[in-house]
């Protein structure tokens, strides 16, 4: 049985691994887990990927979108869109 490979996509001459990517957002992003969803912390999520990016540790690009459940039975979250076709 195959292990799961890391998706690897090239993009502007160099390798991006979209699985490590991913999973260094998400250890950015807990601390931010118990914050209410408003513009502020959208903005503060935007600012925080950025200088990650800025610094090397972020290489994906990336989108930021807030969801909300038009019937109320999911909270309200912002999701961090990663993709090299943003």
């Amino acid at each position: 049985m195959r292990e799961k490979e890391e998706e690897v996509l090239p993009f502007y001459g160099y390798e991006i691994y979209r699985d490590r990517q991913q999973d260094y957002v998400k250890s950015l992003l807990r601390k931010y887990k118990d914050e209410p969803v408003s513009d502020g912390l959208k903005k503060k999520i935007w600012d925080k990927l950025q200088m990650e990016k800025y610094d090397g540790r972020l290489t994906i690009p990336f989108k930021l979108a807030t969801r909300r459940d038009p019937k109320g039975r999911v909270p309200e979250y912002i999701e961090v869109i990663l993709d090299t076709k943003v």
